[in-house]
């Protein structure tokens, strides 16, 4: 209903019963098709409540249920949820006050425009990605009737660009100053260039999965991120090499290959590579980029997309298609194949009937 106050204010209110009754809204800052929406939405969850009036699930705010019983339930789910969670609270900001039933396209919308405006359009189709199963779960949940987010449309994210490797002059430089050095960041370069690891990888590779006997390799155990995580890489020449040298000269004996300061796991290099890059006169090469280098050489040398999309550990061959302008001549093979030198063919020249 649309109540008239005396001093002409509007108001929408809903009746609950004979003798009780709800304000949903001002009516002008809400139009009759919003108000009926919230009044549906009142109804079914009071007679969810066993046709008593709202309690306090209706008046439950966004952050108090992420951080309530949702970050519970994503403890138990992933050892990276509440990581993830927390994230998500800190992107939301204001939106976490709003109520979980006055969520609505519009407000949702707007966040998302704010956001573009922050980060990249990959972390906000995460982040609204994240929002869409935290509000599905409320839905299961019975707080919602419907998930505002799912008609929030993702962004379409522009493709990654060409693959960040070394050129012959970079490489020659920057083994020219790690000749003769056997410290921590010479080495873990030269295992990543050698590898393709990802920098989590690198940082929490344990001794007990390097074998350094016959058949060379490191085990890299399995994570629930990537469908074939589980994957075997061999070591060449100068992968053992670095690290035979590393293991015999390391000080802290730690299970780690390449522990922190405390003994721990690393966090991070990023002072030490700096001054590394600096003095090797290479600009725009990071940690990262070691794994394209990686996956680049190994195209050149017309290794398969498969067995580098093994190596890598990519869940998709689609991961490591982007590689594939690297192929030395594969277009000019393909076509070759197929190449006919009519004068060496008889059998055209006296076509049979």
């Amino acid at each position: 209903m649309l109540r008239v106050n005396p001093s002409g204010t509007k108001s929408w209110y809903i009746q609950l019963d004979r003798n009780h009754k709800q304000k949903i809204a001002d009516a002008a800052v809400l139009t009759a098709s919003v108000a009926r929406y919230r009044a549906k939405d009142i109804l079914v969850r009071q007679s969810l409540t066993g046709g008593g009036l709202p309690g306090k699930a209706s008046k439950l705010t966004l952050g108090e249920f992420l951080q309530g019983r949702y970050s519970q339930l994503k403890k138990r789910q992933s050892r990276y949820g509440q990581r993830d969670l927390r994230r998500l609270c800190a992107a939301l900001g204001t939106l976490l006050e709003e109520r979980l039933e006055h969520l609505g396209l519009s407000k949702l919308e707007r966040w998302r425009l704010r956001r573009e405006g922050q980060v990249s359009p990959a972390t906000v189709n995460r982040e609204l990605s994240m929002l869409r199963t935290a509000l599905d779960q409320a839905c299961k949940w019975q707080l919602l009737l419907l998930n505002p987010a799912i008609k929030v449309k993702l962004r379409k994210v522009p493709q990654a660009g060409t693959p960040r490797f070394l050129t012959q002059a970079e490489r020659q430089r920057l083994f020219t100053v790690l000749s003769g050095r056997n410290d921590r960041i010479s080495t873990l370069l030269q295992l990543a260039l050698n590898t393709g690891l990802r920098r989590n990888e690198i940082f929490s590779l344990r001794w007990k999965d390097v074998i350094l006997g016959p058949n060379p390799s490191i085990i890299i155990q399995k994570s629930g991120k990537f469908q074939n995580a589980n994957r075997k890489i061999a070591l060449n020449n100068s992968a053992v090499s670095v690290l035979t040298t590393w293991q015999s000269e390391r000080r802290n004996r730690t299970y780690l290959v390449f522990p922190g300061a405390s003994g721990g796991q690393l966090k991070t290099v990023n002072t030490a590579w700096k001054r590394l890059m600096n003095e090797a006169g290479i600009r725009h090469f990071s940690l990262n980029d070691c794994r394209d280098d990686f996956a680049v050489r190994l195209v050149k040398a017309k290794i398969p997309l498969t067995h580098v999309r093994e190596l890598l550990g990519h869940s998709s061959i689609a991961l490591t298609e982007r590689y594939a302008i690297f192929a030395p001549g594969k277009h000019q093979d393909a076509v070759a194949c197929l190449d006919i030198d009519l004068a060496d063919r008889s059998d055209l020249a006296n076509p049979v009937a």
